[in-house]
This record gives C-alpha cells, structure tokens and sequence, in this order.
C-alpha cells in the first residue's frame, strides 16, 4: 500500500510495543510513563536546526491510539501478550529529509528503550519479547533503505498489531481534518 493512499501529509508515525516489565513497571505502565517522554523526544528532534522564531510556532500534533493486546508476531517460544500502540506525529517543522536525521532519530528511541531496561537482542535472534520496542513507521514520503533502518517500514502495512491502531488514528485524523 502506499502512504499516499492513507491520505496523511507532513506525518511521521511511531509504533509503540512491550510485553515484558521495564524498570518502571508492568508494560501497561511503560507506555504510560513512555508517552511523554516520546513527545519530548520528537519535540526535540524537530527543533533541533530550526530558527528561534519557527521554535516558537512548532508545536506539532500527536495523535495517540488506544494501547491494545496482541499475540507475540513470529515467535517460536512461548511469550506474553504484547500490548502495543501507536503515534501519528503531524508537523510542518520536521527536519529536512535525510538518512541522517532519520538516524538521529532512531538512535534517540533506541536510547529511551535502554533506559527502560531493553537489552540488545542477540544477532541470531529475532523477535524476542521486549520491556519496550520503538519503531519508526514512515516519516512522510521519505523512502530509506539501510542495514539498520528501513523506511516505510517493510512490514508494518502486514501487522494488525499496527493496522488496528492505525486505523483507530486515521479515522480520528480524517474527522479532526473535516
């Protein structure tokens, strides 16, 4: 499917999963205490080249889905449920498009999963349950394809861990855009 389908301009959306305790607590709460922090995080991110007057005016919109239970997607072993969610960012801020500041930010939502408690996955294995999970999902039109980050994200468009949130998102999105 293509993002232009899905009718979002200047967006940028992150998917939010854990189905493991954190530092802070059962992953109900991890998502909880993550959402703010994931807003300072893209806040940051946006405002980190800009002038002091676009500062001033950049206050871009998160629109948050629900936090919903899911089976773990590809395992093998026996796992908890996952709860996942996720966030639409709208802006007419962000960055200037490029594989630098798409790893700028990917390396900010690493950096906040280690402070949760995530430990790096070995290389073999994949899938393995987590106290937090952030992925990017796409940010506008802008296509990457990178060892470590790929973007849209090549199977988000197939998880209805992502669909059932990102439908509830759009449906808000569209009737807020009327």
């Amino acid at each position: 499917m293509e993002l232009s389908n899905l009718n979002i301009k200047n967006g940028l959306c992150i998917s939010l999963g854990a189905n493991i305790d954190s530092k802070f607590g059962r992953p109900l709460e991890t998502l909880i205490l993550c959402k703010p922090k994931l807003e300072q995080i893209i806040k940051n991110w946006i405002n980190k080249n800009q002038t002091k007057k676009v500062i001033d005016r950049t206050n871009p919109k998160f629109l948050w889905s629900s936090i919903y239970e899911t089976s773990p997607h590809g395992v093998e072993n026996e796992q908890p449920d996952y709860l996942n969610a996720l966030v639409l960012i709208e802006s007419n801020h962000f960055p200037h498009q490029s594989i630098i500041n798409a790893k700028l930010l990917l390396k900010e939502l690493q950096n906040l999963e280690i402070f949760y408690g995530r430990k790096k996955n070995p290389e073999d294995q994949k899938w393995l349950s987590r106290c937090l999970d952030l992925d990017i999902l796409w940010w506008e039109d802008f296509h990457v394809a990178e060892e470590e980050l790929i973007l849209p994200h090549p199977r988000f468009i197939n998880r209805n861990f992502v669909i059932s949130p990102l439908a509830e998102v759009l449906s808000r999105f569209q009737k807020i855009k009327k």
